[in-house]
This record gives structure tokens, C-alpha cells and sequence, in this order.
């Protein structure tokens, strides 16, 4: 699949002085606006949605291969990163989807439809949106709890869990997630047990984006290999555009059949504001390390910060309005629903030690 993601850079400039920490963080919450937290209820129906998937889902598979886990730091990074970051992804996509499934439909019809001030809009959100947790879309649910928890795992186990040199890491992780080859420590059982259960139960159409999809994850986790072993990325991007694509494509796969191309090209746009402002905001940790990334190059500045993040909210609204879903007032519940979810993602990686 040729990429949808535009180049953001113009590959070669030269790294200038960058502010203080505390500074480019000021400039990103300058640039995101004040958030309307009125809008938070829908926010808060995603997150519970997605935690209460997570702990019938992914639990008993920690139980099975890492019950140390609990209690740990990573424990609580990979329920923040699977139900608050990852998982509103998709749902967002489905509730903005032109072929949503019925009861979403009824659902976001009556929200365009009636003039509701945003505070009422977004506690019918939230309240469809837990209700279709408990009793509706199961398999939807079950897919999502399982990438997005994949995703954090995998990504942990490839930095932090495994001692082979770069070259071999990557190839031996691939045939774990495979089964071609056995999972040493919990860390890795995880990952292989995630896999299998991703793999379990899809339709035909479902199995086929499922295939696809990990095809590009293990795009991932190649590129980010030729990162650890310092080739040079011709895009100048570090490295980041296949971690970006892959694991978009891994969380879109279980609501695909409804939410189309569209989203996909904005879930892009998402997931490359929120890499590019994580590189932004750890320049001084990435420039002590052994990765370079586009930002201590120079390739990414604040320009490419602002970019990205107008490109991804223009974006919501482009694919509200593309669902039949146009009232003005609708649309900028949609916009600052996002806008707020993503305002919290920018707090916490703002919080995190300078390490």
C-alpha cells in the first residue's frame, strides 16, 4: 500500500538551538487551544468502554503469562496506552464512519439531528457509547482491547525485553508473534498470546484486513531494527513512518468494514501529530541516546508540530462531514471532543521526566 501520509519536512535542514522543554510545551498548549471540557463525557465513555474490554480481554492474558506484572509501572503504561490512547483511535473512526452499524447510526443520527447543546451531546455519547460496550459489537470490542494492548506490548518488548543484538531482535520477535519459534520470559509470552488471540474468531473479511494489518506491523518492527542499527531513513524521518502506518493499520482491522479509507487517512494524520510531538518534547533525552530522531536532526520543528496538528483536526471534521453528519453544531462537538482527548495525550507526555 503506497503511503496517504504527506511529508511533513523537507529532508537535510539543519538542526537549530531549540527552546527549553518547558518552553516547546508551552508552544504546543499555545497551539492546541484551551479545550472545552464539557465535551469530556464522550471521552470518558471511549476510555471506560475500552478498560472494561481490556480487563475481560487482556487480563486473563497477563494472568496466564506475566502475573508479575501487576503492580508495575509498565502495568499501569500499558492500560493508559492500550484504553486511553490507542483505543479511542478506532472508536472514534466507527462513531464518524459512513457505513456505521446500526445502533451507531441511530446513535449519531439523533445527535446531528437534534438541537442539542455540546454538554447534551456528549452525555448521549457517553451513554450510547457504554451502553454498546456491555451489550453490542462484542467481536469490535474484543479486537480492539487486543491490538491496542499488542501494540504497547510489542513495542516494550523490542526496547526492553530482549537482549540479542539488533539484527537478530527483530527476526526472532517476528517469529515469536508467528509461532515459529518459542517465547522466552513473560514479556514475549504476552506478545505470542495477544497474537494468537488476535488470530482467533474473525470472518473471512475480518481475517484478510487481520493479515494485512500485520503484514504492516512487522513493517514496524523492521524499521524500528534499521533505527537501533543507525541506518540513515531516506525520508529523513527517522525511521518513524513505518511505526506510524503499521500501527494505525493494526488498530483500524477490526472496525475496517465500516469505517473505510477515510478514516485510515486521518488515523494517520492522528498517529504522526502524536509521534512528531513526542519527538518535540523529548529532544534533550533523544539527543543523549543512540537513536537520532527528526527532531534532534533537525528534519522536524515546531512548523511540522503546527502542521501536523491542523492537518489532524481539519481532519475530523472532513471526515465527520464525509459520514452525512454535517449540522455545524455536530461537527464541532466532533472537533472538540478530539480536540479535549487530545489536549490529556499531550498533558501526559508533558508530565513525563525529562529522562
Amino acid at each position: 500500500m503506497t503511503s496517504t501520509v504527506p511529508p511533513l519536512h523537507a529532508p537535510g535542514r539543519r538542526a537549530s538551538p531549540l527552546p527549553s522543554r518547558a518552553e516547546r510545551v508551552a508552544a504546543v498548549r499555545a497551539l492546541m487551544g484551551q479545550p472545552d471540557r464539557s465535551v469530556r463525557h464522550l471521552a470518558l465513555g471511549i476510555r471506560a468502554t475500552a478498560r472494561r474490554h481490556f480487563d475481560r480481554h487482556v487480563e486473563p492474558l497477563i494472568e496466564a503469562t506475566w502475573p508479575a506484572l501487576r503492580g508495575t509501572a509498565f502495568e499501569e503504561k500499558l492500560r493508559i496506552g492500550a484504553c486511553d490512547l490507542y483505543a479511542s483511535a478506532p472508536y472514534t473512526a466507527l462513531f464518524c464512519a459512513p457505513r456505521r452499524p446500526p445502533l451507531v447510526r441511530v446513535v449519531t443520527d439523533v445527535g446531528n439531528l437534534l438541537p442539542l447543546p455540546l454538554p447534551a451531546l456528549s452525555l448521549l455519547g457517553r451513554v450510547a457509547m457504554e451502553a454498546l460496550g456491555r451489550v453490542a459489537y462484542a467481536r469490535q470490542h474484543r479486537s480492539i482491547a487486543l491490538i491496542s494492548a499488542f501494540i504497547v506490548v510489542v513495542d516494550h518488548a523490542l526496547d526492553h525485553c530482549m537482549d540479542d543484538p539488533p539484527a537478530l531482535r527483530g527476526p526472532r520477535l517476528e517469529a515469536i508473534i508467528a509461532g515459529r519459534s518459542p517465547a522466552t520470559g513473560p514479556a514475549l509470552a504476552l506478545t505470542r498470546a495477544l497474537a494468537v488471540a488476535m488470530a482467533e474468531g474473525l470472518d473471512p473479511d475480518e481475517r484478510v484486513a487481520f493479515e494485512r494489518a500485520m503484514e504492516r506491523m512487522t513493517g514496524w518492527i523492521r524499521a524500528e531494527v534499521r533505527a537501533m542499527l543507525g541506518e540513515p531513513d531516506p525520508a529523513g524521518l527517522g525511521h518513524r513512518l513505518a511505526g506510524v502506518e503499521g500501527t494505525i493499520d493494526g488498530l483500524l482491522f477490526p472496525v475496517l468494514r465500516y469505517a473505510g479509507e477515510g478514516a485510515r487517512a486521518w488515523m494517520y494524520d492522528v498517529s504522526l501529530f502524536v509521534q512528531v510531538m513526542d519527538d518535540w518534547f523529548d529532544y534533550e533525552a533523544d539527543a543523549r541516546s543512540d537513536r537520532a530522531t527528526p527532531v534532534t536532526t533537525g528534519d522536524w520543528t515546531f512548523a511540522d508540530v503546527a502542521a501536523a496538528w491542523r492537518r489532524s483536526a481539519d481532519g475530523i471534521e472532513a471526515l465527520v462531514r464525509a459520514s452525512g453528519l454535517d449540522s455545524p453544531r455536530y461537527v464541532r462537538f466532533v472537533r472538540e471532543s478530539y480536540v479535549l482527548m487530545m489536549h490529556e495525550v499531550m498533558e501526559a507526555m508533558a508530565e513525563r521526566p525529562d529522562a
